[in-house]
């Protein structure tokens, strides 16, 4: 009888070890940091490793992204900051700074270029017209 408690111990001890670990796993990838976007929410989280504390779990970041959508005629082709991020209307693009410059191509209607100052930390819908 005392070697079949030792055995549901071990096993209860090893399920718990694997239920722990399970609770803080989910999928995604992250960046050199550490972090990535939680795209059930909408933000942004680090896990541990990356600095300073423990390993394990995951801490908020101190500061919301910048980001934004930009919003213009269906099928131009968008450029923010110099980079190409996808055809109008693009998902919610990471930026540095508030100030964003962005050039549209279009096959009917050419190109549109303009700049717009954003608010920080959040993320803005910039639609843009010709």
């Amino acid at each position: 009888m005392r070697l079949g408690r030792k055995v549901a111990l071990g096993l209860g001890v090893v399920a718990g070890l694997v239920c722990s670990h399970l609770a803080w796993a989910h999928p995604g990838r992250t960046n050199s940091s550490g972090c990535h976007n939680v795209r059930a929410t909408g933000g942004y989280h680090c896990h541990g490793g990356g600095g300073g504390g423990g390993g394990g779990g995951w801490r908020e970041l101190e500061e919301t992204p910048t980001r934004v959508k930009v919003i213009a005629i269906p099928r131009a082709r968008v450029w923010i900051n110099g980079a190409f991020v996808g055809m109008s209307p693009t998902p919610a693009v990471r930026i540095d700074g508030t100030k964003v410059q962005v050039l549209l191509e279009h096959a009917a209607l050419g190109r549109h270029e303009t700049t717009a100052t954003i608010d920080a930390g959040g993320t803005t819908a910039l639609t843009v017209r010709w």
